[in-house]
């Protein structure tokens, strides 16, 4: 998806990846990260929010939870949205403020007093019973507790695995309820996805207008203004203005800080592309040669795939990728090599849409790619731990 768009605008990235592979610095299934462009790109972001009056959340489950990658961003966007509560607690310990925690998955009752203890800005609720169990907590701690309410509409788009929140029709008996609690305050409203690309621009999603209209009923409810619209998902240099027009105070970039947002396939974006996939050829069979997976995430929409020993001869041996089933454990991946001749041991150089928290892959992250003195930071797992 990003191959010839990472090559033509980051190749030192593509090269000293290839090097570090065939140098057998890293292993088969690593993604290797630029950590400098990704602070470059976290630098662009923050400025452009900053134009506009908006404050954005770092997303960091795309990168594997990488407290490398989270530190250097903090410099520009010091608060990071969790997807989870155990991305939550990986993050604080690593001296990362929670600015957001709770909206695609709600925090465990026994993970309340844990997640309270770091005092995230925000935490959203997807349930009463949820809001009672935070409000009990803080109360105990002596503070009061933000909270964002997750807003549905009858026509809202909902990912798989993605479900809950509060209907349009439970918005106002809510609203009173929760407010009503004494451990918690209602600071705002979330949805997503709030913003989608239709193949050639940023659109709102019926998400966003669910969100703006839970905006205004709540404001009446409560007889105050919130404080937050949070409008996650394809927060981007790009969208920030469309994000504000729409009424957002809050963004939460994940992929744009590695340059991937399905906009990016497109060149002129501020943010440049940060991240490479590499793989090495197993073996083959007839006109397909397999190499190792492990990274390989189903809405990535990878095509294509270089083959080679360095970049320059690389850059003649692209090939296409083999389809694979929804349902299959990517072991290895398919290249249609035809009748190139392939030896194993070879790197194969990805470039796509991921999520590396969601696979088994190791983390190469780099720096120095643009001064001439590169080095490896450090090498993780796909959930931030090291393993150098």
């Amino acid at each position: 998806m990003f191959l010839s768009t990472t090559i033509s605008q980051n190749p030192r990235l593509a090269e000293y990846a290839v090097h570090l592979h065939q140098r057998g610095t890293i292993r088969p299934n690593t993604y290797v990260l630029d950590l400098d462009t990704i602070s470059e790109n976290a630098a662009k972001l923050a400025e452009t929010a900053r134009k506009h009056g908006m404050k954005l959340y770092m997303m960091t489950k795309q990168v594997g939870r990488n407290l490398e990658v989270a530190q250097a961003v903090a410099d520009s966007i010091p608060s990071a949205v969790a997807v989870d509560p155990w991305e939550a607690l990986h993050l604080a310990k690593g001296g990362i403020p929670l600015g957001h925690v709770g909206h695609l998955v709600q925090i465990p009752s026994s993970m309340v007093e844990a997640i309270l203890d770091y005092r995230p800005e925000v935490i959203t609720v997807l349930s009463l019973e949820k809001a009672r169990e935070i409000s009990e907590a803080a109360r105990a701690r002596h503070y009061r507790q933000d909270l964002l309410l997750k807003v549905k509409g009858e026509e809202d788009l909902v990912y798989e695995g993605q479900w809950g929140g509060f209907r349009e029709e439970e918005w106002i008996s809510a609203a009173r309820e929760i407010e009503a609690l004494p451990g918690v305050r209602i600071a705002g409203v979330t949805a997503f996805p709030c913003l989608l690309y239709d193949g050639k621009e940023i659109i709102p999603t019926p998400n966003f207008q669910t969100l703006i209209r839970a905006k205004g009923t709540l404001e009446e409810v409560l007889n105050r203004p919130l404080d937050q619209i949070n409008a996650p998902s394809a927060t981007s240099c790009a969208s920030l203005s469309l994000l504000k027009s729409m009424g957002a105070t809050h963004g939460e970039p994940g992929h744009a800080l590695t340059g991937t947002t399905p906009l990016h396939q497109h060149p002129g974006q501020p943010e440049q592309p940060a991240i490479v996939y590499i793989s090495e050829i197993s073996h083959r069979e007839g006109d397909v040669a397999y190499a190792y997976g492990g990274g390989h995430y189903r809405r990535s929409r990878m095509r294509q795939a270089m083959i080679g020993r360095n970049l320059e001869e690389m850059m003649n041996r692209k090939v296409p990728l083999m389809e694979l089933a929804p349902e299959a454990i990517d072991y290895t991946i398919g290249l249609h090599v035809g009748k190139m001749p392939v030896e194993v041991g070879e790197t194969v150089l990805f470039a796509f849409r991921t999520q590396i928290f969601v696979t088994r892959s190791e983390v190469a992250v780099v720096s120095g790619l643009h001064s001439g003195r590169p080095e490896i930071k450090g090498i993780y797992n796909h959930l931030g731990e090291s393993l150098s």
